[in-house]
């Protein structure tokens, strides 16, 4: 049986991957539906899925992609930038290009056993639902450990402990690019400002959305500059604070549960 190549298109923004064929094909179906309850059911896909990838785009973009409006003249809905709509042509001519090179690649490609095994293994996807894209300000170096501030796109600090091994691994400098990555569940939400947790991450928003089942609850917050990032917790503590959707709410994160990405 002849050997083929199969590959994936994605867009990169200084050298970090941005948009790949799945999330160009729910621009293109927003840009067409108005809609992102539309887009998701063209898609087959859910309305919670959709809306998490629209969120995961606008936080890894130098500008928003999606944006919604409420009802009024003209009507509200879901609609895409000017710049999305220029990665949509963009995506549309490399997508071409790319898979008659995949197509010329598989007449000469020569696969021996395994090493197709091993180039799969490297293909890694990252499970940590928060990804938010920050600059290096400042690093702090102690004998085991380093302490970096970091810069979000609205100008907010994180600050992130890692290992000594681990700057010199992923050779960070200040002025780089790194994505800040988190699991949900290292969130902690509050219903209370409180910035006197000096030892903590801080992060102030309104919820968007709630998702939650008789166990557990996934809690959206919009940050200033259209960030958003996304809590778990048992939906017990949920009904406790009380959180509801448009309520300015305090989240935070401890400087060892962040992870730091270099692409």
């Amino acid at each position: 049986m002849p050997n083929s190549i199969n590959g994936r298109l994605w867009i990169n923004k200084s050298e970090h991957s941005f948009l790949g064929q799945g999330r160009m094909e729910l621009l293109i179906h927003i840009q067409k539906e108005g809609s992102i309850t539309k887009a998701a059911k063209s898609m087959k896909m859910s309305y919670k899925a959709a809306w998490d990838a629209v969120d995961a785009m606008n936080n890894l973009s130098e500008f928003p992609l999606v944006t919604s409006s409420k009802g009024g003249k003209g009507g509200g809905g879901t609609h895409l930038s000017e710049y999305a709509k220029e990665l949509i042509d963009t995506y549309k001519i490399l997508q071409e290009e790319h898979q008659q090179f995949l197509e010329n690649l598989s007449k000469r490609v020569s696969e021996k056993n395994g090493h197709i095994h091993l180039l799969k293994s490297m293909d890694i996807r990252i499970s940590a639902r928060n990804q938010l894209k920050t600059k290096v300000l400042t690093i702090q170096s102690g004998a085991v450990e380093s302490i970096l501030s970091l810069e979000l796109n609205n100008k907010e600090n994180i600050t992130a402990i890692i290992t000594n091994d681990s700057l010199t691994t992923l050779e960070i400098d200040v002025g780089m690019e790194l994505y800040v990555l988190f699991k949900a569940n290292a969130l902690i939400l509050n219903d209370e400002f409180s910035p006197d947790k000096n030892d903590m991450n801080s992060f102030i928003g309104k919820i968007i959305r709630i998702e939650h089942d008789s166990l557990n609850a996934e809690v959206i917050i919009e940050l200033k500059g259209s960030n958003t990032v996304c809590s778990i917790m048992p939906t017990e503590l949920l009904e406790k604070l009380n959180l509801k959707k448009g309520m300015q709410v305090s989240a935070f994160c401890k400087p060892k549960s962040i992870i730091l990405g270099r692409w």
